[in-house]
């Protein structure tokens, strides 16, 4: 996808041309069918396919042209809302489910999000998108004030039932009627595709940062606000404990079960290179855990989410930037949802193993 994307924005000189170009290849010049039967399907396997297949309705070009753009690194979002709708005798205009459309929105720095319409047939190439050069066979239409909204408009155009190729011809759809320009009840995709879509577009966007996510959350429930009394000692003080050995393994020092409190600490300590003050926290947090572990009556120790914070400093402080960022976006310690699950899957196999006697001699006795 990234490749196909630097491919039809060769020759762009900036953003705002590289996103022209790309909603020109969807819509006129890339060999794109709108077609409303092909399958929805998931993930970024969806868009690869629509890119080979060049056939899909709104939200398939929206996602694939929003994906495309952040690969060229434009900051893109895809809009879901309706297409101009059907007029009425009354005068007023219908607007249903079959109306329902996609579209992406660009990110440009000084301008703000900026609609562009890679669908072909389906609503209106934004004015702002089309050449407007001395000579050109293209109408000049006329462009929004600074004050328009980027959304789609709220009146009929007439250029929605033009196809890519009388886009670019002189006039050629200036005559249509404004109700020929609106879908009829066939044409338009159903809702429930468009959320299937707008669902798959949002785990390929969210799913690369599920680690990070999942990681945020756990140290926020760690060290977050506990009783502080002698009964919530012992879990509160384990619970510190393990965000401490988790940020270490994090960084690359992978915990070693196996180790007392204290020889781990020492371990953290020597491995992540920590300067006098984080290494002081860690041994206080281990201190505090042998002390509830091992002493008659466990108790309650002061200031441990604070010396897990600043034993984080100082191993954040002695690893390059590309360890860090690999801390921060894909924690090791993630790794412990997999061991959670498969434990998990194995007792209930455990559990329907041991039913199935039991199963058996039912049906028999049935037989």
């Amino acid at each position: 996808m990234a490749r196909t994307a630097r491919q039809v924005t060769a020759g762009a000189t900036n953003p705002y041309d590289q996103a022209v170009k790309l909603q020109d290849w969807f819509a006129v010049t890339g060999g794109f069918e709108y077609d409303t039967q092909v399958q929805v399907g998931s993930g970024s396997q969806a868009i690869a396919r629509f890119l080979k297949d060049k056939q899909g309705f709104c939200v398939h070009f929206s996602f694939a042209m929003a994906a495309m753009a952040r690969s060229l690194g434009i900051p893109a979002r895809v809009a879901v809302g309706f297409a101009p709708g059907s007029p009425q005798a009354d005068g007023s205009v219908s607007v249903g489910l079959r109306d329902a459309h996609a579209w992406p929105e660009l990110y440009f720095e000084g301008v703000g999000w900026t609609r562009f319409e890679p669908t072909p047939n389906r609503g209106s190439m934004p004015s702002y998108t089309l050449p407007d050069t001395p000579g050109s066979s293209v109408p000049d239409p006329a462009r929004p004030t600074q004050s328009a909204s980027a959304a789609p408009s709220p009146t009929p155009s007439a250029r929605e039932s033009c196809t890519p190729e009388q886009r670019r011809l002189d006039g050629g759809c200036a005559s249509e009627s404004p109700a020929a320009a609106l879908p009829t009840d066939d044409d338009g995709p159903k809702w429930y595709a468009i959320l299937a879509w707008a669902l798959a577009g949002l785990a390929v966007l969210v799913l690369p940062l599920a680690p990070m996510l999942w990681r945020l959350r756990t140290r926020s429930v760690r060290l977050g606000a506990h009783g502080r009394g002698d009964a919530d000692a012992l879990p509160h003080t384990l619970a510190v404990w393990q965000e401490l050995t988790d940020t270490a393994w994090d960084f690359g020092i992978v915990p070693d079960e196996s180790q007392t409190p204290r020889k781990a600490a020492a371990r953290i300590v020597r491995l992540g290179s920590l300067d006098a003050t984080a290494a002081a926290s860690v041994h206080r947090v281990a201190n505090a855990v042998e002390q509830v572990l091992y002493a008659p009556q466990p108790r309650p120790t002061a200031g441990l989410t604070d010396d897990v914070r600043r034993a984080a400093a100082g191993l954040s402080a002695a690893v390059g930037r590309p360890t860090r960022l690999r801390a921060l976006v894909a924690p090791r310690s993630t790794v412990r949802v997999l061991w959670a699950v498969s434990a998990w899957w194995s007792g209930v196999r455990e559990r329907a193993l041991a039913l199935r006697p039991a199963w058996r001699k039912a049906s028999g006795q049935q037989g």
